[in-house]
């Protein structure tokens, strides 16, 4: 039997979990909800509302009708996780969490990757209403943050978990992280 590293196991049990509950929730959302539904779960300032984004992360793209959208997110998606697993691999082994953060963003990478490949595009569905953001030099107005997924939140909470890591551990190798 092949000996892993604990965070190689927290990586690829991460990375499995986070793919399971991505899909289990975008299926309940795509078996119980028509598309474009909203249900109110606290007011307007939280809510679980069906859509489907052809874009990327917060709907960049999104309006694109281009035949070749889909396959560039596919192959995109496919560098981002061979970049994923390169850092991974580049890091430390004995940095605490890493594997934890990794699986994180790779699980929701793989979530997202499929929703592209099966539907051409990714089931969203909580909205959340926030403080307006108005920026009319660079045409950016808006008053409700982008609606996203599991993955899209995992994706975001494993990034902020890495850069954590990476500010806390710097430059140090191996030998010298003390745990």
């Amino acid at each position: 039997m092949i000996k892993l590293h604990r965070r190689f196991k927290v990586f690829f049990i991460t990375a499995v979990a986070v793919i399971v509950v991505d899909h289990l929730t975008k299926w309940i959302i795509r078996t119980t909800m028509h598309l474009n539904q909203t249900i109110n779960v606290i007011g307007n300032f939280f809510t679980i509302s069906f859509i489907y984004n052809t874009g990327i992360a917060f709907g960049i793209f999104n309006k694109s009708n281009s035949s070749a959208k889909t396959p560039l997110l596919i192959i995109i998606s496919i560098i981002a996780l061979g970049i994923i697993l390169y850092i991974f691999y580049s890091l430390p082994r004995d940095i605490r969490l890493s594997g934890l953060s990794m699986g994180l963003i790779f699980g929701g990478a793989i979530g997202n990757m499929i929703d592209r490949i099966v539907r051409g595009k990714v089931v969203d569905f909580f909205d959340v209403d926030f403080f307006d953001i108005n920026i009319p030099k660079l045409g950016i107005h808006m008053t409700r943050w982008p609606t996203f997924n599991v993955a899209d939140s995992t994706v975001l909470v494993g990034i902020v978990m890495l850069f954590i890591i990476i500010v806390i551990h710097g430059g140090k190798t191996e030998g010298e992280i003390k745990e």
